[in-house]
Formats: C-alpha cells, structure tokens, sequence
C-alpha cells in the first residue's frame, strides 16, 4: 500500500500546474540579458539628450540577442537544393509550354501523320 502511495503522489505532484523554479543557468542569463537592456537604455538616454527626435527610435531598440532557433529563411540559403529549383525552372518551363502545344495540337509531332 506504502509503494503505491508513494507513486500515486509523485505522479499527481509531476502532474500538478505548480510553478517550477527556473534553474541557476536560467537565472543567470536572466539576469545578464537584463542588465544588457539597461546598459543599453542608459546609452540610449544619452543619446536622446543630443539628438533632434528626442530618441525614441532608438530608445525602442534595446539589445536583445538573436534567437536560438532563428536561421536564414530557405530562400536565403544558398547551394545545391537553390541550383536545382534555378534548374527546374529553366528547363520545366519550357517543357511544360511544350507539352500544351502538344497536347494541343498532336500533329506537330514529327512523324505523325494523323
């Protein structure tokens, strides 16, 4: 009964919506990333003092690093999969108005004689 007890609580505790403690490594880079937003609010008030808009542009763009799953968008990236499409759409297009004529018009074919 002990043993089942036992299970039955861990489960409904892993279970249970209660809020989970960030870890130490999270706590850090928390805090780093905000005292990076300060630095660069402080550096943003000073300019704002000298400049004709007041800053607000630049006071709205405070650092913040890049996102760990951001990357170059797939038609950025260039190689072997962009020589291809490039590839495809010399050669398919023409093929592809090709096949219509053909379809088309059957007799344009060379040796048919319907």
């Amino acid at each position: 009964m002990w043993e089942k007890f036992v299970r039955d609580s861990e489960r409904d505790i892993r279970a249970s919506s209660a809020p989970k403690e960030p870890s130490a490594r999270a706590r850090l880079v928390t805090e780093r990333l905000r005292q990076r937003d300060e630095e660069a609010a402080r550096q943003d008030s000073k300019k704002r003092r000298w400049s004709r808009s007041g800053g607000r542009a630049a006071a709205d763009q405070s650092w913040q690093p890049e996102g760990w799953r951001t990357g170059p968008a797939w038609q950025e990236m260039e190689g072997r999969a962009a020589r291809r499409r490039r590839w495809w759409g010399i050669v398919g297009v023409p093929l592809a108005v090709a096949l219509a004529v053909v379809a088309i018009k059957p007799s344009l074919i060379p040796g048919d004689r319907s």
